[in-house]
């Protein structure tokens, strides 16, 4: 209570407060969806609304609107709920505003004034409790609060929830944050502007804070909205905390009233706010820091507990063991922490193992508070965090989820490398050394463009770069029909190979080569003795020990089926000396010498000996099936293989069975628009044009041209042959005749691009191109159902 004797002014229903700091920005911009919601839920008869959202959503900002809207309605009174300290503070100030020179012994006493005279007011009030962000530290809230009042309470802890309805205070739309961004940096509205703005808020992931700051800057240095992204990609650090002079935006807390806020000081207070030991918090800082390296939109605990299982565990991860084992229930209760304080968005928990994600701006936060050392050796971490979740995703058909979130992670460690590396490399050890993994994870997934941009980068000036990730490249060269590339590089790796061998432990230096698979296609190229070819290096393969040529083409053996017929004999000789070799370093039932079994079976289809085709592919199909399953990419390459070997052979039912299983399968492992699916497609149209029915044998090329066009990643080879294939069905038919010429000259260029001009493929189609056009040519018996 007061002091005794102390005469206490009257408070009556006319006697309006307005005790808000002078905080409120002079352009508020939109909210008005949250807003209402908060005026809905007082409507209903609630008498808490909690606004819950990170550091720098607003949430402060758009209470100090809604003050200002009911400034005229109720006495408005906010308070500091930082701490106990600071709402007895606040409630000590609130009472000598409603009795001016009045004098109380202790909190309690202004307290209990406070809620006595808030209770004689006719009209209800309005109190505001600002920062209160760790409810465990103030459990008795609720005795601070007034009867018959409106209250809110702003919060970046999930815990406050529980104190009546919330509202999520989230990212600010497209339409508001372009609106704030124009306003607060003086740009006017006009089509351009509106659209550089949009671009710089969707780049600052709609944090209202954030564009608040960006806006300023860019209106204290006049910079071109349309120059802003590459400012920001160079000042990050500068721009999210960057605060003016006269900064509208200011901590709420009594003690800090004055301080300029920017969205790096408010996140710097959500670390603060985590209730762990030192110990704990560091494990957790490191743990969301390695996150911002990654993919921050769905970052799996199986990135995290297959890396605590290595030999040599980082010590920060000790706190999320339970001795040897992982503690599966001590992480999730981890991100659940960090949910808690807003510095993660979301969580499942519900899924095989919890995800995460949190704000980009905070991924780029996290990586700005650490020094430049530090931050490298995150990066570096990050990439062999990665490199061992791809290591072992390898070991089994992933779901096309999982194959997702492996992607995502891969593009953001590479992106974060070519940002980071140093000492003149184009690329980090730590990714060198990574290569072949990252590399031939591509390239199975039919990314051959990311594949090709990683291995090319660090081939420039690097000649340390190792003939494994050399010949990664080569591969995928040959898988796309880029075979003057592949050929060109295949024998630079294998002279180099000559000029430094290797000890030979074929455990070490199976270097893996596909020139069996060049040869089937050019090996009109190579002279007598198979050892030169025309325009490339020249090689002598008998120096070689058996290991070192190991063809392993799993992709392209369906490409290959459709090349010319021509001298095979040296590819089938490469191939069995691959096949020895393997046999002697790895075993007959090796996933990579049967590897080389498919190839030889797939070479017996080309030769015409379908018998000895079919033994090899059904060999190299038992044991594969065996070791990766019915479901596995390989077994299915395999299944594709056999499917031809008996279309070759007329056995039709038997293709049939196998065509079709390999495509329904594989469009189902790797998607519609995998080059993998997309060939599949090819083979079921073969199947339909022996079979003479040619409208599916036309729907399934068209499938398989859109495939190609929508993958972006079908070879010129494959392309043609699709192409090529379709023309022969639209030769037919009067209506189409044009478009049949059309897709001939295409196939015409497409087979000059990756076989030759001279080739008999390429030459075969301009012939068939020019009789369509010059006589109408037709396919005798042919009709179309």
């Amino acid at each position: 209570m007061a002091s005794s004797g102390q005469s206490l002014p009257a408070v009556t229903a006319e006697s309006k407060f307005y005790e808000v700091p002078a905080m409120r920005v002079n352009h508020f911009v939109g909210r008005k969806y949250l807003l209402d919601r908060i005026q809905e839920f007082f409507k209903e008869g609630a008498s808490v609304v909690v606004l819950v959202g990170m550091g720098g959503q607003g949430k402060t900002q758009l209470s100090l609107e809604y003050c200002r809207a009911e400034r005229t309605e109720n006495s408005i009174f906010w308070v500091d709920a930082t701490s106990t300290g600071t709402v007895n503070r606040s409630f000590e100030g609130i009472a000598l505003k409603l009795a001016p020179g009045s004098k109380f012994p202790n909190p309690e006493a202004a307290r209990t004034f406070v809620l006595k005279k808030f209770e004689e007011l006719s009209d209800p009030v309005l109190m505001i409790f600002d920062n209160y962000d760790k409810p465990a530290e103030f459990p008795a809230i609720r005795d601070y609060l007034p009867h018959r009042s409106k209250i809110i309470f702003n919060s970046r802890h999930t815990d406050a929830k529980r104190l009546g309805k919330s509202v999520e205070v989230g990212a600010m739309t497209a339409e508001e944050g372009v609106e704030l961004l124009l306003l607060q940096s003086g740009y006017e509205r006009t089509e351009e502007t509106v659209e550089n703005a949009r671009q710089i808020v969707e780049t600052l992931g709609g944090l209202a804070l954030a564009i608040a700051q960006a806006a300023t800057y860019i209106g204290a240095r006049n910079i071109p909205l349309n120059s802003f992204p590459e400012v920001f990609a160079k000042r990050r650090s500068a721009i999210l905390k960057h605060t003016p002079t006269h900064w509208e935006y200011s901590k709420t807390r009594l003690e800090e009233r004055d301080k300029p806020l920017s969205v790096f000081t408010t996140w710097e207070m959500s670390f603060e706010q985590l209730e762990v030991t030192d110990d704990e918090r560091d494990s957790l800082v490191h743990l969301l820091t390695l996150g911002a390296f990654v993919n921050t939109r769905d970052i799996s605990e199986g990135l995290f507990s297959l890396y605590a299982k290595q030999a040599r565990r980082p010590k920060w991860l000790d706190y999320f063991m339970d001795g040897t084992e992982w503690d599966s229930e001590k992480y999730q209760d981890s991100i659940i922490r960090l949910l808690s304080v807003s510095l993660v968005t979301s969580i499942d928990l519900m899924a095989t193992d919890a995800r995460f994600s949190f704000h980009p701006l905070i991924a780029e936060w996290l990586k700005l508070r650490v020094e430049n050392k530090v931050r490298d050796e995150y990066a570096e971490e990050a990439i062999h965090v990665v490199r061992l979740f791809v290591d072992n995703g390898d070991k089994k058909e992933m779901p096309i989820r999982d194959k997702g979130e492996i992607l995502s992670h891969l593009d953001a460690v590479i992106a974060g490398d070519a940002m980071l590396h140093t000492n003149g490399h184009q690329v980090s050890k730590t990714l060198q050394d990574a290569m072949v993994s990252f590399g031939s994870f591509y390239r199975r997934l039919g990314r051959y463009q990311e594949a090709k941009h990683l291995i090319e980068r660090a081939l420039q000036g690097d000649d340390e770069v190792t003939p494994k990730v050399r010949n990664v490249l080569a591969n995928m060269y040959c898988d796309r029909g880029d075979l003057f590339e592949a050929e060109n590089l295949y024998m630079q790796i294998l002279v180099n190979l000559k000029e430094n061998l290797p000890t030979k432990d074929p455990n070490e230096h199976l270097y893996s080569t596909r020139l069996g698979v060049l040869f089937w296609t050019q090996d009109d190229k190579l002279d007598a003795s198979g050892t030169k070819l025309e325009g490339a290096v020249t090689g002598d393969f008998s120096a070689f020990d058996l290991w070192f040529v190991s063809a392993l083409s799993t992709k392209n053996g369906l490409a290959v089926a459709y090349t010319k017929e021509g001298r095979l004999s040296t590819a089938e000789k490469l191939f069995k000396q691959a096949l020895e070799g393997r046999e002697k370093a790895s075993g007959p039932e090796a996933s990579k010498t049967l590897e080389i079994v498919n190839h030889l079976g797939t070479l017996e289809i080309l030769k015409g000996d379908l018998v000895t085709a079919e033994r090899l592919l059904l060999r190299a199909f038992t044991k594969i099936e065996e070791q990766y399953g019915p479901g596995h990419t390989k077994t299915q390459i395999i299944i594709s293989n056999l499917g031809l070997c008996y279309l070759e052979s007329a056995q039709y039912d038997k293709a049939s069975y196998y065509l079709n299983r390999a495509a329904g399968s594989l469009e189902g492992l790797v998607g519609p628009a995998h080059p993998l699916a997309v060939t599949a497609f090819h083979n079921q149209g073969l199947l339909h044009l022996k079979q003479q029915n040619y409208s599916a044998a036309g729907a399934k090329f068209e499938r398989a041209i859109e495939g190609w066009k929508a993958s972006g990643e079908g070879g010129a080879k494959s392309q043609g042959d699709s192409k090529y294939c379709l023309a022969t069905i639209y030769e037919t038919l009067e209506e189409r005749r044009a478009e049949a010429e059309a897709l001939l000259r295409e196939a015409e260029t497409l087979y000059e691009q990756a076989l030759g001009k001279e080739h008999p493929q390429t030459v075969e189609a301009g012939r068939r191109a020019d009789e369509v056009w010059n006589s109408g040519y037709k396919i005798a018996g042919m009709k179309v159902d």
